[in-house]
């Protein structure tokens, strides 16, 4: 949609009686947050017979899929850009974005948001400064969900936030700071931030689902998690196939591989990918070679995290919240843009001992997974402590909903400011 029809689609006269909500995210993970509490506040405001809300979502990077599957429109075309929303990660990333229109893009968020700013009464942004920025520009009153920051980034010394980003966490205009977990939201109250946390919405919509078309063997469970950025995620499973044949052999035991394949991405780029590297086609998403059989799928990703007893990932989001499940993970770093030895490196800095890293030439990559996996799964008190350090780290799901209750309170009153219950 263009930036010029958004007031004439949003702002019309059928709206005018309804309460009216704008999100702003940054990426795959934070686009499923930000859905996780939409559904939350249509819910809630339909169980208390609240004025109707009216939700529209703006999400910077990617193709907005989490919105859609939840009923949320999207405000403005969205786009995918080559560095995968990493574009000051790196200089190749930045050039590459520019290369393909980040300027141009960047103005196309900026005047989509210019127009919002006039329909919208609340604006919730979900990620990290970037759409706090937005929600800044708005001039209207904003809630933050800090999904990606954490101080276990520094170990809790001290706020992974820099002054400028706290500064725009203040009120009156900001309302309040939501974060991912205790740690960082007890050092944002040391800044005198209004800061809450009661659960990581990261975790909500995780349950498993009834049902499951794939036949699985008596032996392990082995998921794949090779992220959801288009391209990244097709070099990812092909490295990681490369590893499965050598953990048949080391597991000695029937071993079930499954995939969980982003269903924005669809499975034929896979499956051709896989081809071309020697993988016999059985259909039905099968993959073999060799004594490895692997299942690609778009419909089980959350089966995949409850099911699995191990779980080989190269993801963000996915792996956090495998990690937040009790999982072990094996990681190891890839071609980027998002996934590399850095971004993998600072993973199990936030993750702790629930990411193993597997750093060895590619050629000796194989057999040293499949040796660390041998490992992990044969260690059961290993296994205990990845289990509890999951739940630290992750925290538990219901923040979704707590954040959910504060938005909708804030609606009728108007209120700046206000401190929902914290379980920190």
């Amino acid at each position: 949609m263009a930036p010029r029809d958004l007031v004439e689609a949003f702002g019309g006269t059928a709206s005018k009686c309804m309460h009216k909500i704008l999100l702003i995210s940054d990426g795959h993970g934070e686009d499923w947050v930000a859905a996780q509490i939409a559904i939350h506040l249509l819910r809630l405001g339909q169980q208390r017979h609240y004025e109707p809300i009216e939700l529209i979502a703006l999400p910077m990077v990617g193709d907005g899929h989490s919105y859609e599957r939840v009923g949320v429109p999207l405000a403005a075309a969205t786009r995918i850009l080559p560095s995968g929303g990493f574009t000051f990660k790196t200089l190749r990333g930045l050039w590459l974005d520019l290369r393909s229109g980040l300027t141009g893009y960047g103005n196309h968020l900026l005047r989509s948001v210019n127009k919002l700013a006039d329909w919208t009464d609340l604006v919730l942004a979900v990620g990290d400064i970037l759409p706090l920025g937005l929600a800044w520009m708005t001039r209207k009153p904003y809630i933050f969900v800090g999904c990606t920051k954490s101080d276990y980034y520094t170990g809790g010394a001290r706020s992974c936030y820099f002054p400028w980003e706290r500064a725009l966490m203040q009120p009156p205009r900001c309302l309040h700071a939501f974060t991912r977990d205790r740690i960082t939201c007890c050092n944002l109250r040391l800044h005198r931030v209004a800061a809450s946390y009661g659960g990581n919405p990261m975790m909500d919509g995780l349950e498993e689902q009834p049902g499951d078309a794939a036949i699985r063997s008596a032996g392990p469970f082995v998921g794949l998690l090779p992220g959801s950025r288009p391209g990244e995620a097709q070099r990812n499973l092909a490295d990681m196939l490369l590893c499965l044949e050598a953990m048949q052999r080391q597991l000695a035991a029937p071993v079930h591989f499954e995939a969980a394949i982003s269903a924005g991405l669809g499975l034929e780029s896979f499956r051709r990918l896989a081809r071309s590297s020697g993988w016999q086609d059985l259909g039905d998403g099968r993959l073999m070679r060799g004594g490895a059989v692997v299942f690609l799928r778009t419909d089980n990703f959350n089966n995949v995290l409850h099911r699995a007893d191990l779980l080989v990932a190269m993801a963000g989001t996915a792996t956090e919240q495998a990690v937040g499940l009790g999982k072990p993970v094996i990681a190891f770093p890839g071609q980027g843009p998002q996934f590399t030895r850095r971004f993998a490196r600072l993973q199990r800095q936030l993750l702790g001992e629930s990411v193993q890293i597997v750093e060895v030439a590619p050629a000796r990559r194989p057999e040293a997974v499949a040796r660390l996996a041998q490992s992990l799964l044969r260690d059961s008190e290993r296994l205990l402590r990845i289990r509890s350090n999951g739940r630290e780290r992750m925290g538990s799901a219901g923040g979704a909903a707590q954040i959910a209750e504060f938005v909708l309170n804030q609606l009728p009153q108007r209120l700046y400011g206000g401190s929902p219950r914290s379980r920190s």
